[in-house]
């Protein structure tokens, strides 16, 4: 029988070691139910089913919601916001489960969840909180997310920040593009639109960073090439 890295049972123990009072050992841990939310579906890590069952448990969701409330560092928080992302697109959403699974209770249950758990961080002092909210915002179809990745960039512009920005607004495109019922950020009107190109196009002329500015041209020349789409269709 192969012995997979994330389970039931190898995630119980994080997760009650995340109520530790030392840094180091809830970033392992915080980490290490990261890494499982992200790990290859049905690979050689992974107990897929098990560990679904396990995130989409709605005693595990609220354990995790109520350690991430107690956490006061940054960089941790955000990791649980992603965490509550990945399982909404990879356990709920992703096209390998049954057509009807997303309805199921428990995965109403947990996208509702991480939405308010968002909406809640949406304005949190710090710019990778605010990121990271916006986008599982943006996820739900809030067009709310474009205000505050905005925000962000006047402040935030390292790579991992930009990254996920160009990429919620390149999904957005492509949702558009595609003609989508639901698709990332929802409408975008022509004032957010305008705000998102010239945030771009000022991360671009401050950065020095080459990945960066390649970030920010693409995802400019595709949200024009999109206001075109949109107004043909």
């Amino acid at each position: 029988m192969r012995k997979y890295k994330y389970t039931k049972e190898t995630l119980d123990v994080a997760l009650e070691e995340l109520q530790s009072e030392n840094v180091v050992q809830r970033k392992k841990c915080i980490n290490f139910i990261s890494m499982a939310s992200r790990s290859e579906l049905f690979g050689k890590t992974c107990d897929t089913l098990s560990v679904q069952t396990w995130f989409l448990s709605s005693e595990n969701r609220e354990k995790l919601i109520r350690v991430l409330h107690q956490e006061t560092e940054e960089k941790l928080l955000w990791e649980y916001l992603l965490i509550l992302l990945m399982v909404c697109e990879r356990y709920i959403d992703h096209g390998c489960y049954a057509k009807d699974f997303a309805k199921e209770s428990s995965c109403v249950e947990f996208k509702q969840r991480a939405y308010e758990i968002a909406k809640q961080y949406a304005h949190h002092s710090s710019t990778i909180v605010r990121q990271m909210s916006g986008s599982i915002m943006g996820y739900m179809g809030d067009n709310d997310v474009w205000d505050i990745f905005c925000n962000v960039m006047l402040k935030k512009r390292d790579l991992l920040t930009i990254s996920h920005i160009t990429m919620g607004i390149r999904r957005h495109c492509t949702g558009v593009a595609n003609g989508n019922n639901h698709f990332f950020g929802g409408t975008m009107t022509d004032n957010q639109r305008m705000d998102i190109l010239n945030s771009l196009r000022l991360v671009y002329q401050k950065s020095s960073n080459k990945s960066i500015k390649g970030m920010c041209l693409r995802t400019i020349e595709e949200l024009e090439n999109t206001k075109e789409v949109a107004n043909k269709a």
